[in-house]
Order: structure tokens, then C-alpha cells, then sequence
């Protein structure tokens, strides 16, 4: 077993992201039992299996899964400990090798300006992305930078700004999309080497897949209400009796 205790608490954000997507593929090949002691909530749902929310003089408040904390807080305390924009927080629940990652069309920095022309042009497609010479992405390079280039990369298209791994989160993603601004994000490997992207779309689909899930549990949990408040009332009438549970479903928070 493993103590860790704020670990990534004196980094900066970016690099506090890439710690923690190499602290998840770590324990997915060692698999070691690892206790993050962290303030910072949205890392306990990115890292956590369980995650054990304690109140004063260290009395435990939930301990649960994290989107069993995020979907059915214990109380009022664990409510105000999630803060706003749980909905959002639940992208952390959803890693983006769960999702769809396409590929898209790319070029090396040592190829020539008419083949990545001959490219474009064969592809019909208006944007590549440049790797560098490790195969790392480097640069999105639109049709109307290769005309501007007069024959050099060096100041054509625009910097990748942000990458993310198979392991980070889908909020990882969204936020390294509105930064580059492209409407995609290129998925790296363990060494930065291209391995993918994902879209806007496939996110927002993720994003409805889940209020979707809501939805339906939403209708389930009111049908379970409704057949409990028909059987106590049925109870009551019968025989002046009540009802704690019915089906296994004991009540409601």
C-alpha cells in the first residue's frame, strides 16, 4: 500500500495533469493499493475508486464511488464539498480511451511543401496535423498557411498547445480543445507520440450520453416512489398499517 499524502499540491495545473494521468497508468500496471490524501476534489474523482469524504476531527461523511458521491451526495456537507458544476465534474468519470479516438490526416516536418500540398489536395481536406521528427504533434497546418509558407514550416500553422493520453479524463480533453481551439485534441502516447484525436462532437456526445443516463434513472427512481406510495396506501387501507419498504427499496434520502 501506498500513502500519498497531496502529492501534486506545489505544481502548476498543466503539469499537475500530466502527474496525475502518469500516477493512473502507473497503478494500472502495478496495482498497488494507493491512499491520495488531496483538498482538490476534482482530482480525488479523477484518481479515486472510492473516495472517503471526512468532516471535522476526521469523521467520515461518504464513502462511496466517485459518481456515487457526485449523483446522491450523503447530506448537506458533502453537497457544499462537491460544489457547483457536478454535472460538469462527471467528464472526470470518463477516461478518453473510453470514447471514440479517430484517426486524422497527418504529415511529417521533413516532407516536402508539394507532398503535403499533393496530400491535402488527394484527401480534400483543408487541415493536417505536423509531426515533429519524434512523430509528436506539432503544428495544425491549414491549406492557407502552406501558401504563406514560401517554402518553410518554421512560422506556418498553428502550435499544439495541449495533448492528452488515454488516460486523462474527458474534462482534460474538452478544456485541451477550447485551448487549442480547433475543435479536436491529439490523443499521445507514453513517449508524446501521436496516436490519435478526439472531437468536439464525440465529447458532446458523451455529455448527452450521460444526462441521457440521468434521465432514465430519474424515471426509474419516481416509478419506484409511486409504487411505494401505492403500497402503503394499499397497506393502510387493508389494515391501518404501514409500509417501510417494499421490493428492497427502503426510502428515500
Amino acid at each position: 500500500m501506498l500513502l500519498m499524502d497531496e502529492p501534486f499540491g506545489a505544481v502548476d495545473p498543466i503539469t499537475r495533469e500530466h502527474l496525475q494521468d502518469e500516477l493512473i497508468r502507473l497503478q494500472h500496471e502495478l496495482h498497488k493499493t494507493i491512499v491520495f490524501v488531496t483538498h482538490d476534489f476534482d482530482e480525488a474523482i479523477k484518481i479515486g475508486d472510492r473516495i472517503a469524504v471526512l468532516r471535522e476531527r476526521s469523521h467520515i461523511a461518504q464513502f462511496d464511488t466517485p459518481e456515487a458521491i457526485l449523483t446522491n451526495p450523503a447530506d448537506d456537507f458533502v453537497s457544499g464539498f462537491v460544489g457547483a458544476g457536478a454535472a460538469l465534474k462527471r467528464l472526470n468519470l470518463t477516461r478518453v480511451r473510453d470514447v471514440e479516438i479517430t484517426d486524422y490526416p497527418t504529415v511529417m516536418i521533413d516532407d516536402p511543401l508539394q507532398q503535403i500540398f499533393n496530400r491535402l489536395r488527394a484527401g480534400g481536406i483543408n487541415e493536417v496535423l505536423l509531426l515533429d521528427r519524434l512523430g509528436r504533434p506539432y503544428k495544425w497546418l491549414r491549406r492557407g498557411d502552406l501558401m504563406r509558407a514560401r517554402g518553410s514550416l518554421a512560422r506556418a500553422g498553428t502550435l499544439v498547445h495541449d495533448t492528452v493520453t488515454r488516460d486523462a479524463t474527458l474534462r482534460d480533453a474538452l478544456e485541451a480543445v477550447l485551448t487549442d481551439n480547433t475543435g479536436r485534441v491529439a490523443v499521445t502516447g507514453r513517449r508524446g507520440e501521436y496516436t490519435g484525436v478526439v472531437d468536439m462532437e464525440t465529447l458532446l456526445n458523451s455529455v448527452h450520453d450521460m444526462l441521457e443516463a440521468d434521465r432514465l434513472d430519474a424515471l426509474e427512481h419516481q416509478h419506484e416512489l409511486e409504487e411505494l406510495r401505492a403500497a402503503q396506501t394499499h397497506a393502510e387501507q387493508e389494515g391501518g398499517g404501514s409500509v417501510t419498504g417494499v421490493g428492497g427499496f427502503g426510502g428515500t434520502r
